[in-house]
């Protein structure tokens, strides 16, 4: 079998009961697209490491919770307009060879209140 061509991840500590891997594989298989949503336990202390490699580390982007949300914000090369307004990144990708981050948190409540 060869490797997924979209590798991307949700990354905190401890993140064993996070259901994103669920979600997210699912939608990779409805869609047919070739890739995996792992879950990623990342120490505190290795965090800014861990974002700083990302470029070399085969992953394509990923999701960032708690405890790590703040250390994303200070770590990215840069951040979009959501992410500056909260002071937090929850997610991750890589853009011209750095790590860059935004937040979709705000977003993702407020449309729930449309509900």
């Amino acid at each position: 079998m060869a490797e997924p061509i979209c590798r991307a991840f949700v990354c905190g500590h401890p993140i064993s009961h996070s259901r994103s891997p669920l979600i997210h594989g699912y939608w990779l298989e409805r869609y047919g697209v070739p890739g995996s949503y792992v879950r990623l336990d990342v120490a505190p202390e290795a965090i800014r490491a861990f974002i700083a490699g990302l470029p070399a580390s085969g992953y394509v982007g990923g999701n960032v919770t708690i405890p790590h949300k703040e250390a994303a914000f200070d770590t990215v090369a840069w951040r979009d307009e959501a992410a500056e307004a909260i002071g937090a990144v929850n997610t991750l990708w890589i853009e011209d060879g750095r790590p860059v981050g935004g937040n979709t948190d705000a977003y993702g409540f407020a449309a729930g209140m449309d509900q």
